[in-house]
């Protein structure tokens, strides 16, 4: 399954020069990781409340080809690489129109909210990712 979302760039994602700043597309693709999921059925707040459970992310591997300016329409690309018992590799890129700007791979693990430590996911959620 793959999830796409357009944003349009606004002064905010900007440095001083109208250029996104290289940590906000680190924001773009948390809300497309989110989006993903949530478009699979699955709550991030429901996992966190009801199986306290959270996902921190302990990798992340981003490549810059080209940059996005104020008032860019960029398209924003999630896809699940693979799932393991308590990890979930998304892959993500930014594009605008058919050009890539930045690819990354970011690796996010299922945490226990009461020990902080790796948890396997539930079987309901691993069935999801398969």
């Amino acid at each position: 399954m793959k999830h796409e979302f357009k944003q349009r760039i606004i002064y905010k994602d900007t440095d001083a020069e109208g250029v996104v700043y290289y940590a906000n597309y680190l924001g773009f693709f948390e809300r497309g990781r989110m989006e993903l999921l949530r478009e699979m059925g699955v709550s991030l707040k429901d996992l966190s409340k009801q199986k306290g459970i959270a996902f921190t992310i302990t990798r992340v591997e981003c490549d810059y080809h080209a940059p996005a300016l104020l008032d860019d329409e960029i398209m924003v690309t999630t896809e699940i690489e693979t799932a393991t018992s308590a990890t979930i590799l998304f892959k993500q890129e930014v594009l605008k129109g058919d050009k890539a700007l930045v690819t990354a791979k970011i690796t996010a693990c299922a945490i226990s909210l009461k020990t902080f430590k790796p948890m396997r996911l539930p079987q309901e959620l691993a069935s999801l990712l398969e």
